[in-house]
């Protein structure tokens, strides 16, 4: 009875995910698919691809959006790791403080933080520009990339550290050959994470960037707005293979499990 209530609710989970992405691959690749017709009356993949290679707007903001996101990866990791590594193996007196800090991004509203850094952004002159976009999209991601680095890290503790201080290694040896090895799953996470808020960041890369970086995210909301479903499902097929893509890559190449760390 339990098994049979596990795979059906398994089921519904899938049909519950993979509905609502069918429904846009048909969108995108259907023709004359007219109401109440339950499916296209007709097939046609060469529009999908033909907007795909052919469509100025639809690949300046796919380049837009990797460019972004790849920014806001480097500046949270170069962010997020070290405070993850304070909070996890030492103590000191704001220890507390800087771990409730650190989440308030997500406690208060994205709009009421948007608005306020907007104005930040105008008087430094960072409106509009790559680094002023990275630095709202880096708040937005250093919640989820220290929270995962500091509960991987928090599994080993400072004690490997210390023994490898005590034989004689200096702290960039302990870092390289003890520390960033056991961060391996945290970072990976981190990545990953931070590579899928950034792509998914809409009203912040508009504001911030004041029109003139038009990502996926941006492109595709008016469109879903004026009713423009056809593009707009075109827009969201390449965005989930860009971001499916690339977080395969990651978990695959770039970090290595650390079963494989020697």
């Amino acid at each position: 009875m339990k098994k049979w209530w596990t795979n059906t609710l398994s089921l519904l989970v899938m049909i519950f995910i993979l509905l609502p992405i069918l429904t846009i691959v048909l969108l995108a690749i259907g023709k004359a698919w007219i109401y109440p017709a339950l499916l296209p009356q007709k097939i046609d993949l060469s529009y999908y691809f033909k907007m795909l290679f052919t469509n100025q707007e639809l690949i300046s903001s796919l380049l837009n959006s990797i460019y972004l996101a790849f920014g806001t990866i480097v500046l949270t990791l170069v962010i997020a790791y070290p405070t993850a590594i304070a909070l996890a193996n030492y103590q000191f007196v704001s220890k507390k403080l800087l771990s409730v800090l650190v989440y308030l991004p997500l406690v208060i509203p994205s709009i009421a933080i948007i608005t306020n850094i907007d104005f930040m952004m105008i008087k430094f002159g960072l409106n509009g520009s790559f680094i002023g976009i990275v630095i709202v999209h880096t708040l937005f991601c250093l919640p989820y990339a220290i929270k995962l680095l500091v509960d991987n890290l928090s599994l080993y503790g400072s004690k490997f550290s210390e023994v490898s201080r005590n034989l004689g290694a200096s702290r960039l040896q302990t870092f390289l050959q003890v520390t960033l090895p056991m961060s391996n799953q945290g970072l990976q996470g981190a990545i990953l994470m931070t590579y899928i808020v950034s792509m998914t960041q809409y009203l912040s890369t508009l504001l911030i960037g004041d029109g003139k970086f038009l990502t996926m995210s941006v492109r595709m909301f008016p469109f879903t707005q004026a009713g423009r479903y056809k593009i707009a499902a075109v827009y969201a097929i390449t965005f989930i293979v860009v971001t499916i893509i690339p977080l395969y890559l990651i978990d695959k190449f770039l970090i290595k499990n650390p079963q494989e760390v020697n």
